[in-house]
Order: structure tokens, then sequence, then C-alpha cells
């Protein structure tokens, strides 16, 4: 389903995460770090309420299912995408199971049921 470019450039993002959540847990981390040209915007997702915890802008391309992977699977509690994007959020992987919809600024809470339950995501232009 994945190209292999694309299975690498994952690969490679997931182990900077890891590097990046082992150095400084606290910090705010960037999961994909992408010139600016090759995405269409961030989805700014964190741990705790109020966008605090460990926290990371996670690039993404309009219409593309990204899954979560550690630190942030079924762990956020706020989140909000840049100006301009509509995004769905899933409580399974693979943008399935109940959905959480937003738009900028975002949610400094999430609901029962929602919040540290989120396991994927979709973004679109508004």
């Amino acid at each position: 389903m994945y190209s292999l470019k694309f299975a690498h450039f994952l690969a490679a993002a997931t182990v900077a995460l890891i590097a990046n959540v082992n150095a400084a847990p606290a910090a705010n981390i960037d999961i994909v770090e992408a010139r600016a040209a090759e995405v269409d915007g961030h989805l700014f997702v964190c741990t705790d309420n109020n966008f605090t915890g460990i926290c990371a802008n996670v690039a993404f391309n309009v219409d593309q299912c990204i899954n979560f992977v550690s630190p942030f699977q079924d762990t956020i509690s706020s989140f909000g995408p840049d100006a301009g994007f509509i995004c769905i959020t899933y409580t399974d992987i693979n943008c399935q199971g109940l959905t959480y919809t937003g738009t900028s600024p975002g949610f400094g809470s999430l609901p029962p049921g929602i919040n540290d339950a989120i396991s994927s995501f979709q973004c679109f232009h508004q």
C-alpha cells in the first residue's frame, strides 16, 4: 500500500522521534522534519490538556491518513490544525473508528471517549 520511499521516510521519522523523546521528554518535538514546500500543513498535538505535556507539530498532506506512533498513539489530550484546514481524528489506526473533527485553533481538552484514544488523523482544506 505504501511506496518504498514513503516506508523509508516513515521509518526515519519514527527513529528521529524516539531519539528526540528520549533526549528531552518534556520538550516539543517535530515528528516529521520536512521542508514547508513538501507538506500541506501541520497538526499540533499534545499529551496533556491545554497544549501541554509532550507536544509535536505533525506534518501532513491533504487527504493523507497518518497513524500516530509513541508517544502520541492513544495519549493525545489536545490538538489543533493549521488555519485553513479541517482535521478528522480517529480512535483506531488507518483512519477508522470513532471520529472527532477540529479546525484552528483546535481543542485544549477533548471529551471522554476521544481523550487519550486518538490513533490516526486525516486533514483537508476548509
